[in-house]
């Protein structure tokens, strides 16, 4: 049985990063608030989770889910809870729906390359 570790830290880590720098860069306390979240912290998420899909295509939901879900632990422990934090879990599941959309999609491209008799990874 293969170990996946690596696939974890590499997603939650991709998740931790993006967070921090765009708050940092952007100078807002949540990431979120930026565009630059929007333009390239979440379509950086998106490629990660593919590519992790891709090289991981079993339960390829995790691999969108996960980098959101540290996003939600890192906000939470820069800032504490507040009396937003239900808000902010919904926010944080409905923006982790491209990303689970991409992940799905780089496992579906695997999937076919294996079906195609392509030797696989």
């Amino acid at each position: 049985m293969k170990t996946n570790r690596w696939l974890y830290v590499v997603a939650a880590g991709s998740g931790i990063l993006v967070w921090v720098l765009v708050s940092m860069l952007s100078g807002r306390r949540e990431a979120w608030d930026s565009e630059a979240y929007y333009q390239i912290g979440l379509p950086a998420l998106c490629v990660v989770s593919a590519v992790l899909g891709y090289f991981e295509p079993d339960r390829p939901w995790r691999w969108g889910a996960i980098p959101l879900a540290a996003q939600a632990v890192t906000m939470f422990a820069m800032q504490g809870l507040g009396n937003l934090w239900p808000l902010g879990l919904i926010v944080n599941g409905v923006l982790a729906v491209p990303p689970i959309l991409t992940s799905k999609f780089g496992a579906f491209l695997r999937m076919r390359k294996n079906m195609s008799g392509s030797p696989s990874h």
